[in-house]
């Protein structure tokens, strides 16, 4: 997203923030509301993706800021819970560099409300290494990723394939998150998504996912060290996954966001070769 729509972003996810913040001195539990706005956002999310009409009306920058709130109140006054209502119309409320950004900006608000939901029952970070998990072993079983991305397969049948694979392995949330991924094949390739999912749930704590590959299991003590080194490296809280690797030979690749840092023996190897070839 451009900087209108990052910005329109954030301002929505504050006020998702304040319908799903549990109250101070509150038991752990179900986020207030968090599961209902997560599946009221999704669905609001689906019906703006799917008429242009709507998408168009709800994004024009010609329409007062009001006049979009408004018109949201009166689409889906009546369909969604209150507080729901208030982040869908803070959202049309805001510019949006591309119409079509307003519909990933609800999709990943309904993600935030569900790991709200998580992050209120204390089960976040297993959340987040089950989503990550899940997604390494789509990356390494070609037929399982196949069979979750095959346009021809009804939803259905992946969210069932899903619930077989998660059910009794992994928290109902990262089970939910993983079906609404598999089903939507209009957002692109599911590993990644998952790992995009897993990230959003690491920003949730402040934190920043650093993905190591490792061609050797690493024990607790290196593993604490490469924290505190690349947390020192980047002045923020940074949370590993560790991603095992045997390919790579030796020696540790680290990627944050972009930023890669490649200091495995199959990259020297490569790099001497180009250097005899030259």
């Amino acid at each position: 997203m451009e900087g209108a729509s990052r910005q329109s972003l954030a301002a929505a996810r504050s006020v998702l923030d304040q319908a799903t913040a549990v109250p101070v001195g509150a038991t752990a539990g179900p986020a207030p509301d968090a599961r209902r706005i997560a599946a009221d956002l999704g669905a609001v999310a689906s019906l703006v993706g799917r008429e242009p009409t709507v998408r168009r009306a709800l994004t024009d920058p010609g329409a007062p800021a009001q006049s979009r709130a408004d018109l949201a109140a009166r689409l889906f006054g009546g369909q969604i819970s209150p507080a729901s209502l208030s982040v869908v119309s803070a959202a049309v409320s805001g510019r949006w560099s591309r119409p079509v950004d307003l519909r990933l900006a609800l999709d990943e608000l309904s993600v935030e409300a569900t790991l709200a939901e998580a992050e209120a029952a204390d089960v976040l970070d297993e959340v987040e290494d089950e989503l990550f998990r899940f997604g390494r072993i789509l990356g390494q079983n070609p037929q399982l990723s196949l069979a979750l991305t095959d346009p021809a397969a009804p939803a259905s049948a992946k969210a069932a394939l899903v619930e077989r694979l998660l059910s009794g392995r992994a928290q109902p949330v990262t089970v939910r998150l993983a079906q609404q991924t598999a089903v939507d094949p209009s957002q692109g390739d599911v590993e990644r998504r998952l790992e995009n999912l897993s990230r959003l749930a690491a920003a949730r704590r402040g934190r920043v996912v650093a993905v190591v590959r490792s061609a050797t299991v690493l024990d607790e003590d290196q593993i604490a060290r490469l924290k505190a080194a690349i947390s020192r490296f980047f002045g923020r809280q940074i949370q590993l996954q560790i991603d095992l690797d045997p390919s790579i030979l030796g020696g540790l690749s680290v990627r944050v966001g972009d930023e890669v840092v490649d200091g495995t023996v199959l990259r020297r190897l490569a790099a001497a070769r180009r250097g005899l070839t030259r």
